[in-house]
């Protein structure tokens, strides 16, 4: 019986197995016969009716329905009718077993027949059609639960927006802090959850990674598409391709707006998909983080590209002081970096971003000192706003350093240099002397 048990669970044969499930069908309702007393008398016709009925309507159910007692439902009402005709007469044993045998065959082969057809779409590993049948559904499943909440979108947008609106007003941080649940409300609960469960299904099912790689990018190009918008407004163009004299004008418009996605996707777009990434993958925690820093990686990158573009840039006055700012900037955002991402790989991007704004300010306000303090007196009596020419770019250094102050002294103390002897803490007592 063990070695049987074992040709039966690999055994890929459905006449086998049809024609197992008939000799068991048989030899228990032979046994029920001569061993169960309780009902006696002869069946009338209505009971072999019945029987014969509803056997032929399991088989029916078995072939529209998956619930898992069809096929039981079939062979107890065939059981029932081989008892009830051998109590009639032992004789007509014999068709109660060929009406079983014929309906148990007849059921064999149309699941032969619909496996014939599934065979047609295996590929030449011989892969189980079931499977690729799954697989299908599963991520079919699965966009269609992420085109639920895409269509929602659009209401968080306007939720953004509003706050985006409210921010340009003063630049202030405090129109946007806390405020990622009041965005994300506007998600349905309801598709986030049945999201979760086509997640489940699919990991569960052994696809992990598909369903990973289909969610982040979903996700990534929702967070493109915020950051390239008019409303966030990150450049779509390489700034180094725009004419030189309209670069300025293009980077002053450009930097506010780099401001603004800073400032809205720390503070609530990652926010919001970190929250949606933990829904969405409640149970599997590991992935959270993963998938999480997968979404997030391209946006932040090309939020740290601008703020680098800036850095390498040529040394004018006008750079200085944007990369004073974006300094101080992206320095108040490094403990956000810090708690949302596990993974340090971004934060040491922003700190080394961040790093290299602050070594050329030093660099750039250094040469400030040779422009006041070592370059001799200009020949040229060229005059601008009615002073001599040298005389207009010291005071507008000088306004700089002034309004920059700390800045300055924050970074000249972080990033400390020594150039023609002149330490750099004192150049801002000469400029404040001045």
């Amino acid at each position: 019986m063990i070695l049987y048990a074992n040709i039966w669970k690999s055994s890929s044969s459905l006449r086998f197995k049809a024609h197992t499930a008939f000799l068991v069908l048989t030899i228990t309702s032979v046994y029920s016969f001569f061993f169960d007393k309780v009902v006696n008398g002869k069946p009338d016709a209505y009971s072999l009716i019945s029987c014969a009925s509803f056997a032929i309507m399991s088989l029916s159910l078995s072939r529209r329905t998956h619930c898992g007692v069809e096929i039981d439902l079939l062979y107890f009402f065939l059981g029932c009718l081989i008892v009830q005709l051998m109590k009639i007469s032992l004789q007509l044993l014999i068709l109660g077993a060929g009406f079983s045998y014929s309906l148990i065959i007849l059921r064999s082969s149309l699941s032969s027949t619909d496996d014939g057809i599934e065979n047609e779409y295996f590929d030449p590993q011989g892969e189980n059609s079931l499977v690729l049948e799954m697989d299908s559904l599963l991520l079919e499943q699965l966009k269609t639960c992420m085109k639920g909440i895409e269509e929602e979108n659009l209401n968080l947008v306007d939720r953004l927006m509003e706050l985006v609106k409210e921010y340009n007003l003063d630049k202030s941080e405090l129109h946007l802090l806390g405020k990622s649940d009041y965005v994300m409300d506007s998600l349905s609960s309801r598709k986030i959850y049945n999201l979760n469960e086509t997640v489940k299904l699919m990991v569960v099912a052994g696809y992990k990674k598909e369903c990973y790689d289909v969610y982040s990018s979903w996700r990534k190009v929702f967070l493109k598409v915020c950051l390239k918008s008019e409303i966030f407004g990150l450049p779509k163009e390489n700034i180094n391709s725009i004419h030189e004299c309209e670069r300025e004008k293009y980077l002053d418009i450009m930097f506010d707006r780099w401001m603004t996605a800073l400032d809205v996707a720390m503070i609530i777009l990652f926010p919001i998909e970190q929250k949606l990434c933990n829904r969405v993958f409640l149970g599997f925690s590991s992935a959270t983080s993963s998938c999480f820093f997968e979404i997030c990686k391209e946006a932040t990158s090309q939020l740290l590209c601008f703020a680098d573009t800036i850095a390498s840039g040529s040394p004018t006055k006008w750079r200085l002081f944007k990369m004073l700012q974006i300094f101080g900037h992206l320095g108040n955002h490094i403990p956000r970096f810090q708690s949302l991402f596990l993974d340090s790989t971004l934060l040491n991007e922003a700190i080394a971003v961040r790093n290299r704004l602050g070594e050329a300010s030093r660099d750039l306000f250094m040469e400030m000192h040779n422009v006041i303090f070592g370059v001799p007196a200009a020949k040229e009596t060229v005059l601008t706003h009615g002073l001599h020419r040298i005389t207009f770019e010291v005071m507008s250094y000088v306004s700089l350093a002034c309004m920059s102050r700390k800045k300055l002294e924050q970074i000249l103390q972080a990033y400390p240099k020594v150039d023609n002897q002149v330490e750099a803490s004192s150049l801002i007592y000469k400029i404040n002397s001045l």
